[in-house]
């Protein structure tokens, strides 16, 4: 099976950030913190024309405004999911001396470590612009 012909390959790829599309869908820092959907109208060499809803959700109108790329995500609440991951591999850092053990604690906190790996391995391969 060739790359292009392997859908997980597509859907983990690592992202760079200065290949935006006009139409494509980011979320912004500044803006609720990457949990509003924004639409790429435009772009420049350091800021991109987004186009969404920035009234919170009231009044549902959509605005367009000028932001730094600094910032932007391809990722749902980046900020919140990169800080989860980072405490789960404090989590699992701190676990070695304990790696041994047959506690069904232990295990299922490991478990748990594991699924936030797994639940957040998009922010790893898609890292907010800087």
């Amino acid at each position: 099976m060739n790359n292009s012909q392997n859908p997980q390959l597509h859907k983990h790829s690592v992202s760079c950030c200065r290949s935006f599309q006009i139409g494509q869908t980011v979320y912004h820092r500044n803006v609720y913190e990457h949990k509003e959907p924004l639409k790429i109208v435009g772009i420049l060499e350091d800021k991109l024309l987004l186009e969404g809803d920035f009234s919170g959700g009231t009044h549902n109108v959509f605005q367009r405004d000028w932001l730094p790329i600094k910032g932007t995500s391809r990722i749902y609440n980046h900020a919140f999911k990169l800080k989860a991951r980072k405490d789960a591999i404090a989590i699992e850092t701190l676990a070695i001396p304990c790696a041994g053990s047959q506690d069904n604690t232990f295990k299922c906190m490991m478990e748990m470590v594991h699924a936030v790996m797994v639940l957040t391995n998009d922010v790893s391969l898609n890292p907010e612009c800087e």
